[in-house]
């Protein structure tokens, strides 16, 4: 019997209701369970369990999976324990799994932390020790930083080697192939590899338990790249993670707040200065499964922006996530040319604490800069910043603060309360949220209608083999349902239905895991659901076909400028029959 046979075994004798009330008590809620949940802390219950799936899923912090995840989660153990758990729960003995059953979750896992290990302290005895580290150690001393602040976060440097961790490597025991897996080497010529990382500063990432995830790596002068990353590997999926989190997170408990920042050394200056509740995003926004982090030990956020960024619409769209997961949200910007690190290097840590202390909430600063950007003399500026404002109002639970809010745009823009009442109702942030209509605009409800297929593809056999019977999994554009879609599909080629529990223990992804618990949770608001499959397989096929023709015109515009005349008629008729095609 192979892993997957006996998780499928042990997830038909555990039923998550029982297992799940052995821990925390749970309350019946029509076909489901509810409950406060054990992951973050909370008033009013949003953790809820599903008996018929064999899923939970918290509305509060997104934390989900089948009964596996939760025991995991719950006693802090790793998957091989958490299913020994729930097999000895279940009266089943563990069979003795060989090494390539479970490599995925635990001997592989293990083996790149080692080899993560091994380099950490590769890098950092040669920056403190080499004669090669010379100049990064002047690097270093210029950009203001310590020996005890770069002992504290394991900083190194790869020398300027196309080899220099593969051999040292190798001395170990460790093969080229498996440093390149690690992300630490890249396959090169002829089955040959070289350092990814060289005549480079180092910095480890490290995971809340202190464990080394990845690296980033930065150039001693301001060559591009400046910054390099390791890819994902099985241990880094880099929206999991925010560097220096593991050093920062009792000061971030203690202080109920935390400073958001971007880079490397945004965070380092600070954090030397004394400003030690902090973290930083890896150059990416934030995402749910760093907010979920973050909320483990604070819901108090302030986001640093640079003058730069501050009024960009992007920026601020992404902060509306924060507040949809519940987290009180603060913006600080700092004057124009500067960044946490030089401001702190230049001026000084406290007036940079006055800075964060005097950060404002994201409905007074969004509104600053829409009136900035607007203006409100005319009737068509103040429906463009009423646009703007009522998503971040729509996201916010509170509904004395969404009621103050809205009083307080009607008052700035003079607008009546119930004309903002009526557009803040118009305003959908989810399309899985309510039952699906034929009032579809493309493609952003054609996207959202990849994940309600998704959902019913997990919910219902005939709906699965209809879809892999209409489209191809290249017909889905979002990699997360592309992923759900393509593992759906291999379990009815292997004559086994798509479940939730089944693509958890599949896929192997916690986020994923999260993912998945969310459609599923939020499907169940669906009314018409053969109504919803015909809307949704109408509209991905509209998309597909949009996507289509946009590819041909960039191919005619091509053809067009190289002088191809008889490409150009070409691509034109396969065009036109596009064209004529009617969904």
């Amino acid at each position: 019997m192979d892993l997957k046979d006996t998780i499928e075994q042990i997830q038909s004798h555990i039923d998550i209701v029982e297992v799940v009330s052995g821990y925390i008590p749970l309350k019946k809620a029509g076909a489901n369970f509810r409950a406060l949940c054990p992951f973050h802390q909370e008033k009013t219950p949003s953790f809820m369990v599903n008996p018929s799936k064999q899923i939970y899923h918290c509305f509060g912090c997104g934390a989900g999976g089948d009964v596996i995840s939760f025991v995991m989660e719950y006693e802090k153990v790793e998957f091989m324990e958490a299913l020994s758990i729930l097999a000895h729960k279940a009266g089943i003995k563990l069979p003795a799994f060989k090494r390539g059953d479970y490599i995925r979750r635990t001997a592989a896992a293990n083996f790149i932390y080692r080899i993560n290990e091994m380099a950490a302290s590769y890098y950092n005895a040669i920056l403190i020790g080499s004669n090669k580290a010379a100049r990064a150690r002047e690097y270093l001393r210029r950009r203001g930083i310590n020996a005890q602040t770069a002992a504290k976060f394991k900083l190194g440097f790869a020398p300027d080697l196309w080899d220099g961790f593969l051999k040292y490597a190798q001395k170990r025991g460790i093969s080229q192939d498996a440093v390149s897996k690690a992300g630490l080497a890249i396959p090169g010529k002829e089955d040959s590899f070289y350092d990814r990382f060289r005549n480079r500063i180092i910095f480890p990432i490290f995971n809340i338990n202190s464990k080394a995830v990845g690296f980033g790596a930065r150039v001693l002068d301001e060559t591009l790249p400046k910054y390099i990353n390791s890819p994902e590997t099985d241990i880094y999926i880099k929206g999991r993670h925010l560097y220096g989190l593991s050093i920062s997170a009792n000061e971030i408990r203690q202080k109920n707040e935390v400073i958001i920042v971007e880079g490397y050394l945004d965070l380092i200056i600070p954090f030397q200065a004394g400003i030690t509740n902090i973290v930083a995003t890896l150059g990416t926004a934030l995402t749910v499964g760093q907010i979920n982090l973050i909320k483990r030990y604070t819901t108090n956020t302030v986001i640093i922006f640079d003058a730069d960024e501050a009024g960009e619409a992007a920026s601020l769209r992404s902060l509306d996530i924060l507040i949809g997961e519940g987290l009180n949200v603060k913006v600080a910007t700092l004057p124009k040319d500067f960044d946490p690190d030089k401001y702190v290097r230049e001026k000084s840590a406290d007036e940079f604490s006055s800075i964060v202390a005097s950060a404002r909430g994201l409905f007074d600063y969004k509104m600053d800069i829409s009136l900035s950007r607007y203006g409100k003399d005319t009737a068509e500026a103040k429906a463009e910043i009423i646009s703007e404002m009522l998503p971040t109002i729509k996201r916010m639970d509170n509904a004395v603060l969404k009621s103050d809010y809205i009083k307080r745009l009607s008052q700035s823009l003079s607008v009546d309360e119930k004309a903002i009442l009526i557009e803040l109702k118009k305003v959908r942030l989810d399309y899985i949220k309510t039952p699906v209509t034929t009032t579809f605009k493309v493609p952003q409800e054609a996207r959202a209608a990849e994940s309600v297929i998704a959902a019913l593809v997990l919910e219902d056999a005939e709906i699965a083999r209809r879809i892999k019977d209409e489209f191809d999994i290249e017909a889905f554009n979002d990699q997360r349902i592309r992923k759900i879609i393509e593992h759906s599909f291999a379990l009815l080629d292997d004559n086994k239905q798509p479940t939730a529990a089944r693509l958890i223990h599949y896929i192997g992804n916690e986020d994923m895991s999260q993912f998945i618990c969310h459609l599923l949770a939020e499907v169940e608001n669906i009314i018409d659901r053969e109504k919803t499959i015909e809307d949704c397989i109408r509209w991905l096929k509209i998309d597909n076909l949009r996507l289509k023709k946009e590819e041909l015109a960039s191919q005619i515009r091509k053809a067009e400028k190289s002088g191809d005349d008889k490409e150009v008629m070409t691509l034109i008729k396969e065009f036109n029959d596009l064209r004529s095609v009617k969904i």
